[in-house]
């Protein structure tokens, strides 16, 4: 796979980011962030489009790989050319990227996303790959023990799942994908930030997909038009292995701090999401989307490293 940097030692667990240039500001912050915080067990994959990897290329360390988002894509998978985030917006234009390809009709950048990052985890050199997109900074330290418990895989698993309609178009697809009955009402939520896959259950999970579908995973999943990924993973986890089988345990608490259903427009509403921090929080989520400025970020990330601290300092004693 084509790339820059990273040494050959062996990790204990590889983060995996997609990100591309109208992110590039923010993932500088999750890069630091990474950084400071993450333990020498772990290593960190950025993968973006070609033609970017000359803005992201000072981000590479050793810890740090700079690869391609077409290392991870057939070569059937055909980008279609666009302008700049800046001009895409004036145009009113997809902030993602629409690709063309012969099996399909046309793929959105949302669902090239997610099978790049099911590529990635399975060409990681790691078995623990946990998943950290450029809208996150981590706030404390992350460790192995994070991702895994007695030789287990952490799986978020959350029994309450957002009303959304898009859930119910989730779990369908993924249900069709992977051959499970489709009038099951089980929809828990297995989607947030910071989630934790083992490559061998990936393996599996793609090879369910193809026998289940007749098709190559990829076509598969570039044919269907709403899925989510970590609903296809937890569900093939929990309903085809079994959790014991998967090397898994299940963990309804997510490691990441979210402003999913929060504001920020107010500095009593970031007071509020600041001490909403809980100590099991290692990561903070702000959308890329979110009506925040880069500075704003950047402030907030601060005061939630300082609350980290300060619980880490009353746990100690």
């Amino acid at each position: 796979m084509d790339g820059t940097a990273a040494s050959p030692k062996a990790y204990g667990a590889n983060i995996i980011t997609v990100s591309f240039r109208g992110d590039l500001e923010i993932c500088r912050l999750l890069c630091a962030s990474f950084d400071r915080f993450a333990s020498d067990a772990v290593v960190h994959s950025l993968y973006v489009p070609a033609v970017d990897v000359p803005l992201f290329a000072d981000l590479a360390t050793e810890r740090r790989r700079i690869a391609t988002q077409e290392s991870l894509l057939p070569r059937w998978f055909w980008k279609v050319p666009l302008p700049s985030p800046h001009w895409r917006a004036r145009l009113f234009l997809p902030r993602r990227n629409v690709y063309l390809t012969p099996l399909s009709l046309p793929v959105r950048g949302w669902t090239a996303q997610q099978i790049m990052k099911i590529a990635a985890a399975l060409t990681s050199e790691c078995e623990i790959v946990a998943f950290l997109d450029s809208d996150n900074a981590l706030v404390r330290t992350l460790s192995i023990d994070h991702l895994t418990c007695a030789g287990k895989t952490r799986l978020y698993c959350d029994p309450h799942h957002p009303d959304m309609p898009e859930y119910v178009r989730w779990y369908e697809a993924a249900r069709r994908l992977i051959g499970l009955e489709q009038d099951d009402p089980y929809r828990p939520s297995f989607v947030h930030q910071l989630i934790v896959w083992r490559r061998r259950v990936v393996e599996g999970m793609t090879r369910r997909i193809e026998a289940t579908t007749g098709r190559n995973w990829v076509a598969a999943l570039a044919r269907t038009p709403h899925f989510a990924e970590y609903i296809i993973y937890g569900l093939y986890a929990e309903q085809v292995l079994g959790l014991e089988a998967a090397g898994l345990y299940a963990e309804s608490r997510s490691l990441a701090h979210s402003t999913w259903g929060r504001s920020l427009e107010t500095l009593a509403d970031t007071s509020a999401f600041v001490d909403a921090l809980r100590p099991d929080h290692v990561a903070c989520h702000i959308q890329s989307t979110s009506d925040i400025k880069l500075e704003q970020r950047k402030q907030v990330y601060g005061m939630l490293t300082r609350r980290a601290r300060e619980q880490d300092a009353v746990a100690v004693t």
